[in-house]
C-alpha cells in the first residue's frame, strides 16, 4: 500500500501521501497563477510540522523571500526522505539564498526593499518610493494586483543576479537582462554592476508590471503582451504617459519599417533573454511596447484591465488586442499598426546600442558603441584624453576628430569630450549643442547627462542643471561629484529637504556604506 501511495504522489509531481496531496498540488497551483496569498491561506490551512506543510512551506517561503525558512524546510523534508529539490531542479532555492547573502531589509506599504551592505544603502530609499508608487499606479490602472508584499532583492554584482535568476550567464551578458520578476518577487541588478548604470527605477517598474500581469491573468499572457506592457508603460509610476522611446530603439524600428525586418514573435515565446543580439532585443522591445501605444491610442487605457480579463479566460491574446483596438483580427491590428508607425517621427539615423560591460569589466572605452572593441579609434581617443587632462583643449579637439568614424554611430562617450573641450575653452553655447546631441541619442549615457548638468551651472540655468544632475543620478547614484552638485543645486533653489537627501548620499559613499543615517 505504501510503495502504491508513493507512486500516486510521484505521478501527481509531489512527495508524500494521497492524503494531503491535494494541498500541496493547490499551493503549487496558487504559485503557478502568480497568487502568493492563495498559496499562503492553504500553508495556514496545513498541519504544523506535517510533510504537508513542510513541502508547501518550502515553496511559499522560497516565493516569499524568506530563503533561509525555505531551506530549513527542504532539509527536514530531506531528512525524512524526501528530496523536493530533486522534484523542482529549475527553482534555485540553493543559489538565490547564496546570492542573497547578508542582504539588508527596509519595508514601506506593501513593498520591501533588500540589499547588499555597503554603498548599495543610496538605493533603500528611491527604491522604496519607486517601488510603492508603482504598486498605486498598475493596480488601479490594470484593476487591481497581488494581495501580498513584494519583496524586491537588489543584488550587488551581475553574477550574483545571474546566480538567483536561474538565467544562464551568457543569456545576460549578451541582451543585457538586469532584472527579472519572477516567484512573485522583484529581482534586480544593482546599477553600480553596469559600468555606466541604467535606469533602474523605471526597470523596478517594469518588472512590477510584470508581476501584476502575471497576477491578473493567471500567468496566462504570452511574453509578447507581458514585454509589450511592461516596456510601454514602465515610466507611468512618474508620470510618464507617452512612453518615450530610446533613439536607438526608433532608428532600429525605423529600419523594420522601412524593409519588413520584424523579429517573429516565435523567436522570443520563451523570454526577450534568448535572442540573438542586444540590437534585436531592442527591437523586439520596440515592436511590441509600440503595440501596446497603438492599443491605448485607439481605445484608451480602460482597454488594459479587459485585455487581461479575456486572456485570463483563456482567449487569444492577438485577438483580444485586436478587437480591443477595434479590429476583426490580428492581421488587420497589425496593418493599422504599421500605418500608425509610419506617421511617427521615429529617428532614422544610425544608432547602436549601448554595449553590455558587467560586474568592472572592460574599461571606459568598452562602454561606448563606438569605440568598444577598435583600438585604433581608442588610442586617438586616449591621447585625447591626456592633452584635455593637460590643459590643452583645443587639440584635444582634433584627436577626438580623428576618432570619430563617419562610417559608425555617433560616440557618446566623444560627443561628452568634445563638450567638456568647448567648455574649458569658454564656449559654453557650442559645449551645450555638443552635449544636447548627445542626451538626444543617448539618454542613458551617464557622463552625457553629468556633463550637461555641469555646462548649464557654468551658464547659471540652476533648475536645468539639477534636472540634469538628477538624471544622471537616477542611472548611476554612485557619483560623489554628482551628489554634491545637487546638494549644491537643491541649496540654491531652497529645496533644503532634497539637500539634505544627497548630502546623505554623499556621506554614504564617502564611507563606503558606513555612515547610513546622520
Amino acid at each position: 500500500m505504501k510503495r502504491l501511495l508513493l507512486s500516486v504522489a510521484v505521478l501527481l509531481g509531489l512527495y508524500g501521501s494521497v492524503a494531503w496531496a491535494s494541498s500541496v498540488n493547490r499551493a503549487r497551483s496558487c504559485l503557478r497563477r502568480a497568487d502568493l496569498a492563495c498559496a499562503e491561506r492553504v500553508l495556514e490551512d496545513a498541519t504544523r510540522g506535517s510533510e504537508e506543510a513542510l513541502q508547501i512551506e518550502a515553496f511559499v517561503a522560497f516565493y516569499q523571500g524568506r530563503y533561509d525558512d525555505s531551506l530549513a524546510a527542504l532539509d527536514a523534508l530531506k531528512a525524512r526522505g524526501l528530496d523536493l529539490e530533486a522534484e523542482a531542479p529549475n527553482t534555485p532555492f540553493r543559489p538565490t539564498a547564496e546570492a542573497a547573502t547578508d542582504f539588508v531589509r527596509h519595508e514601506g506599504k506593501g513593498s520591501v526593499v533588500r540589499h547588499a551592505r555597503g554603498v548599495d544603502a543610496v538605493l533603500a530609499e528611491e527604491a522604496l518610493e519607486s517601488l510603492e508608487a508603482s504598486r498605486r499606479t498598475y493596480d488601479r490602472l490594470f484593476g487591481g494586483g497581488p494581495g501580498h508584499d513584494v519583496v524586491l532583492d537588489i543584488f550587488p554584482t551581475a553574477s550574483r543576479f545571474i546566480l538567483a535568476s536561474g538565467l544562464p550567464p551568457e543569456a545576460v551578458r549578451t541582451t543585457g537582462v538586469v532584472a527579472l520578476s519572477k516567484w512573485t518577487r522583484l529581482l534586480v541588478t544593482s546599477p553600480r554592476a553596469l559600468a555606466r548604470g541604467y535606469g533602474w527605477k523605471d526597470t523596478v517598474a517594469h518588472e512590477y508590471i510584470h508581476l501584476v500581469v502575471s497576477y491578473r491573468t493567471g500567468d496566462q499572457a504570452p511574453v509578447w503582451l507581458q514585454e509589450g506592457l511592461a516596456k510601454q508603460l514602465e515610466g507611468y509610476w512618474r508620470g510618464e504617459v507617452e512612453g518615450v522611446m530610446p533613439a536607438n530603439q526608433q532608428s532600429l524600428l525605423a529600419e523594420a519599417v522601412a524593409h519588413d525586418t520584424f523579429v517573429p514573435f516565435e523567436k522570443f515565446k520563451h523570454s526577450m533573454a534568448y535572442l540573438d543580439t542586444s540590437e534585436e532585443a531592442a527591437l523586439a522591445f520596440a515592436q511590441v511596447s509600440t503595440m501596446i501605444r497603438f492599443l491605448i491610442v485607439s481605445s484608451g487605457e480602460a482597454s488594459l484591465p479587459r485585455v487581461l480579463d479575456r486572456v485570463r479566460q483563456g482567449e487569444d491574446s492577438q485577438q483580444v488586442v485586436a478587437e480591443e483596438a477595434g479590429f476583426d483580427s490580428w492581421a488587420e491590428f497589425r496593418a493599422g499598426w504599421l500605418a500608425w508607425l509610419r506617421t511617427l517621427p521615429l529617428v532614422e539615423a544610425q544608432l547602436a546600442s549601448l554595449p553590455v560591460v558587467l560586474d568592472g569589466e572592460g574599461d571606459e572605452y568598452s562602454t561606448d558603441p563606438l569605440l568598444a572593441g577598435k583600438p585604433e579609434l581608442q588610442r586617438f581617443t586616449r591621447l585625447g584624453d591626456l592633452l584635455r587632462d593637460a590643459g590643452r583643449p583645443k587639440a584635444a579637439l582634433i584627436e577626438y576628430e580623428k576618432a570619430t568614424d563617419p562610417d559608425g554611430p555617433p560616440s557618446p562617450l566623444l560627443l561628452a569630450r568634445r563638450a567638456a573641450c568647448h567648455q574649458a575653452l569658454g564656449d559654453l553655447d557650442s559645449a551645450l549643442a555638443v552635449v544636447e546631441e548627445g542626451v538626444t541619442l543617448y539618454p542613458e549615457f551617464t557622463l552625457l547627462q553629468k556633463t550637461r548638468g555641469e555646462i548649464l551651472a557654468a551658464l547659471g540655468r540652476t533648475e536645468e542643471a539639477v534636472v540634469a544632475f538628477r538624471l544622471a543620478h537616477d542611472l548611476n547614484p554612485y557619483d560623489p561629484a554628482v551628489q554634491r552638485a545637487l546638494v549644491k543645486g537643491y541649496e540654491s533653489l531652497g529645496q533644503a529637504e532634497r539637500a539634505a537627501r544627497h548630502l546623505r548620499y554623499a556621506r554614504i559613499l564617502a564611507t563606503g556604506g558606513a555612515l547610513v543615517d546622520g
